[in-house]
């Protein structure tokens, strides 16, 4: 496997994921000594003290300085005794993983909670609501070029997009937004739902096509999305009972259902391999719109 090449991202997601393969007992010793030959220098090639790691990345860069100091990471070899020695340091390390972990799912929570309450809140206010879900990513062929810097700029680029409401947003009336990254290939992506006035707008898969091009902009064609609006996605939701997305009435109890199942995607405790495993200062992962604003028409005034 051609690490050298992986950028920052990835390498980063490679190393977490040694990591916990290895405190989980389920990787074998020499897989362990090929990988830190693989991972070791390109993690340290691509580290940046300004940003944020993941405590697995984080144990992994202290126990490897521990054992080869200041020695110029293109000179390490890692041998039967280094990697010996490496594993038994990265024990000691469990506990602030393992805490990390558990302040993920405990987070996840309670992002559940705000969404569903304003998304039940958008619900009850709109008599019809469009519901648009994209998948916002990278092509895979160039993705290499792509940093966290780069990823943390394109959204926030698009989410003042999303602000301004004009173009193919000019009808949403609320938002929510979750970054991830992959838990095997490490792809950076965000999960986006939008909703739209159903009084105003109908056709979600042209809505969700413009959104997506959107995107494509944004990154300057490095840029993909997934739309999920087309007539076969939908039929197949529909088969199983499970269709949330298109338009969604408030009067439906089925695809009220539906629709908050679709939008509760975005937060799933459970989904514990796919946060970020490094981040900008001050990058946040998750968000939504407000539901209570001056401009939210059928509201009494906000008291001053």
């Amino acid at each position: 496997m051609p690490y050298s090449h992986f950028n920052q991202p990835l390498v980063v997601a490679n190393v977490h994921n040694l990591v916990t393969e290895i405190l989980a007992n389920t990787i074998s010793f020499n897989e362990t000594m090929d990988k830190l030959n693989g991972l070791y220098y390109p993690f340290m090639n691509h580290l940046n003290t300004e940003l944020f790691y993941t405590q697995p990345a984080l144990a992994f860069l202290n126990s490897t300085q521990t054992i080869v100091g200041d020695t110029y990471p293109e000179n390490v070899i890692w041998n039967h005794d280094k990697t010996q020695r490496f594993i038994k340091i990265l024990s000691c390390y469990k506990n602030d993983i393992d805490n990390e972990r558990q302040a993920f799912i405990y987070q996840e929570s309670h992002n559940k909670r705000e969404l569903k309450n304003y998304v039940h809140s958008l619900i009850n206010h709109y008599s019809r609501l469009l519901f648009i879900r994209i998948d916002l990513k990278y092509v895979k062929e160039t993705s290499h070029h792509v940093s966290i810097e780069d990823f943390d700029y394109h959204i926030s680029k698009f989410r003042d997009l999303i602000g301004n409401k004009k173009t193919c947003f000019e009808h949403r009336q609320g938002y929510a937004w979750a970054l991830e990254q992959g838990g095997v290939e490490g792809g950076l992506h965000c999960h986006l739902l939008l909703m739209y006035d159903g009084s105003k707008i109908q056709n979600d898969w042209y809505l969700a096509r413009e959104v997506g091009e959107k995107w494509k902009m944004v990154t300057g064609g490095l840029g993909e999305y997934y739309n999920y609006h087309d007539k076969k996605t939908k039929q197949d939701y529909e088969r199983n009972g499970k269709l949330g997305i298109g338009m969604i009435h408030q009067n439906n109890p089925i695809e009220v259902e539906n629709a908050l199942r679709t939008a509760l995607y975005l937060t799933k405790p459970e989904k514990v391999d796919q946060y970020l495993k490094v981040k900008v200062s001050g990058m946040r992962t998750f968000g939504h719109g407000t539901f209570r604003t001056a401009k939210r028409r059928g509201l009494p005034p906000i008291a001053k």
